[in-house]
């Protein structure tokens, strides 16, 4: 279905469930979710913020365990698209811009500098929101795009049926646990086809100007279709610093590898591993 590693499956098997991860609370109109320890009177003062998006069909529970993971410096920040969690009686969006519309107000309420993250169609999503935070007058301080080819400029297939989505979630390695249970399928496959036809359908405006801040492109050296070929396709949209990091592991490194790829993105903002 695709020959890059911008296509996406559920990882854990839950992402169609009403789940709410442990520590969270609701942060703005609900599209983001602050994760980790209770907030203290004055939480997040000093602390740079690091948004999160993830995977396709996904929730804010792809990045739990990155939240004991990350050193006191950095507060975790996590997308709850329409259609999942507690936002699973909404409509699911059909395209990457109505999505950063839906996210945008949250992110700019977000305190601190901005670190965005995104994982897979997450990278999709944060690269979009890094744009236009540069608009608002806000550019973030770094983008981690995480397994996952540059949009426009490798190539998607269209979105195929039930059955292919599966063969396509096997290859990625996810977790296949509930594909055999109706209503698991009911909840997730939803929101799970919207973002991938979001994801094939979506390209960046043409003559727009480059992102101008620094930007990593992360991949696991097991993905199948993220490989170091396609995720170095980023540097065609990007006029600042950028680099390539290798991480152990297939498309699912930041949830498999929690402590490598978290900690090669601190060290990469220059703040001290735990």
């Amino acid at each position: 279905m695709t020959t890059s590693g911008t296509r996406d499956a559920a990882r854990d098997g839950s992402a169609g469930a009403p789940a709410v991860a442990s520590g969270a609370r609701p942060h703005g109109t609900g599209a983001l979710r602050r994760l980790g320890p209770p907030a203290a009177s004055s939480p997040d003062e000093g602390r740079v913020s690091l948004v999160c998006f993830t995977y396709a069909g996904g929730g804010s529970t792809a990045y739990t365990a990155w939240s004991r993971r990350l050193p006191k410096a950095l507060t975790l920040h996590a997308h709850v698209p329409p259609g999942r969690q507690e936002r699973g009686r909404e409509p699911s969006l059909g395209s990457v811009d109505e999505l950063v519309d839906d996210v945008l107000p949250d992110v700019l309420a977000v305190p601190g500098p901005l670190v965005l993250v995104g994982h897979s169609f997450g990278a999709f999503l944060a690269h979009e929101t890094a744009h236009r935070l540069v608009q608002a007058g806000r550019p973030p301080e770094h983008l981690f795009v995480l397994g996952a080819g540059a949009p426009g400029l490798t190539p998607l297939l269209p979105v195929g049926n039930d059955e292919e989505i599966e063969r396509l979630w096997r290859l990625l390695g996810a977790n296949p646990a509930g594909l055999d249970r109706p209503e698991f399928r009911a909840g997730f496959f939803p929101a799970l086809r919207a973002d991938l036809r979001a994801h094939a359908a979506f390209l960046p405006p043409a003559g727009r100007p480059t992102l101008s801040v620094p930007v990593t492109a992360v991949y696991g050296n097991e993905d199948p279709v993220a490989t170091a070929q396609s995720v170095s396709t980023w540097r065609h949209l990007c006029s600042g610093p950028f680099r390539t990091v290798e991480i152990a592991g297939g498309h699912f490194f930041p949830q498999t590898r929690v402590a490598d790829t978290v900690d090669a993105l601190v060290r990469h903002l220059g703040i001290a591993v735990m």
